[in-house]
């Protein structure tokens, strides 16, 4: 299996080399076989749409699904040109709007949290700080992963996001283990968790109101911040048009030791609503987020 994912690697190694017109020329095509041959998740995709906007008309959910797939499709193969993608391609298609938020906190030696979601195209704009301010290279992200079911494909986004966007990678279980190694060696850093998935049936812990359904939230990311007094943010995505990204940091919460039990994760959830409201394609819609249902933990 392992020259299996050596020989893919080489394939999507090459093709990155197209330029990104192109790339998103045969992105059209694999929209179609997705979409309309293999119907990938469509199910999924077409519930999880029509519960989160009864408002709107079949036509108008059906215009977001096949909108999203090409989205969906436009994502894979932008991912594909992060491996040669260069710099100013990145400075030219990504733009932060208020970087001087993080420099604060590295100016004054605090980590911060930095939560986002599976929307718009996150591998760009973790690559993205990297390149716009890499006067910060002491201040690293960590980008805190759940193992994936695929152990290739977790190893190709643990090499991407790990060389490309001068990251580290750390398993969720050993993120705490990090925090006081860094602080140990009175280091500091920028903490990323892609939040937005559901928890596992045993770390049910929390219930809010996401898209109009009782959701569940992880609140890992919660509990490791009033654990260690780190500032919480939210960096709210937007595409401006094809193959071009912005990015806005958003604070949470400066200080979470004072603030209730998962006041910052129901902060959390209420951005990320704002920006799939405003360009609902975007978000990861195949991803299954309400597979649990609040009765069943309702104790009788």
């Amino acid at each position: 299996m392992s020259i299996l994912y050596y020989i893919l690697f080489g394939f999507l190694w090459i093709i990155s080399f197209l330029p990104l017109e192109i790339l998103h020329f045969i992105s059209n095509f694999i929209y179609i076989i997705i979409y309309y041959v293999v119907k990938y998740r469509r199910t999924v995709v077409r519930k999880s749409l029509t519960i989160s906007f009864p408002e709107k008309s079949d036509i108008e959910i059906k215009k977001i699904e096949k909108d999203f797939y090409k989205h969906f499709c436009d994502y894979f193969f932008e991912t594909i040109k992060l491996i040669n993608m260069s710099e100013s391609d990145v400075k030219k298609r990504v733009k932060i709007l208020n970087p001087e938020l993080i420099d604060n906190f590295y100016k004054n030696n605090k980590s911060v949290f930095l939560y986002l979601g599976h929307y718009g195209n996150w591998e760009w704009l973790s690559y993205a700080w990297s390149v716009i301010r890499p006067e910060l290279e002491d201040y690293k992200m960590y980008i805190a992963y759940y193992p994936l079911g695929n152990k290739h494909i977790e190893k190709f986004f643990y090499n991407l996001r790990s060389k490309k966007s001068n990251g580290i990678p750390i398993a969720q279980r050993k993120i705490l283990r990090t925090i006081i190694k860094l602080n140990q060696e009175e280091k500091k850093g920028i903490f990323i968790f892609i939040a937005d998935q559901s928890p596992t049936r045993n770390n049910v812990l929390h219930w809010l109101q996401f898209l109009k359904q009782d959701t569940a939230p992880i609140v890992g990311p919660e509990k490791l911040a009033k654990q260690t007094g780190y500032p919480s943010l939210y960096f709210k995505v937007k595409r401006i048009k094809r193959g071009y990204y912005s990015g806005e940091f958003i604070k949470l919460e400066d200080d979470p030791k004072k603030v209730p039990d998962y006041e910052i994760t129901d902060r959390y959830f209420n951005e990320l609503e704002k920006s799939i409201k405003e360009d609902p394609p975007l978000w990861l819609w195949t991803h299954r987020r309400w597979k649990f249902k609040k009765s069943e933990f309702i104790k009788k």
